[in-house]
């Protein structure tokens, strides 16, 4: 039995765009990310360590 070869699948595969709840959930883990390391900034400025 051969074995399928990976690159040709994907080449085969059509694209789907991405549905607009995805699109929404990329965008608020993206600014939840950067809000995050805001505060550790800020905090890490203000509480340096000991």
């Amino acid at each position: 039995m051969s074995e399928p070869n990976l690159r040709e699948e994907l080449d085969k595969a059509e694209v789907e765009p991405l549905l607009p709840i995805e699109k929404k959930l990329i965008g608020w883990s993206l600014g939840i990310g950067v809000v995050m390391l805001i505060a550790l900034a800020v905090l890490n400025h203000f509480l340096p360590p000991v």
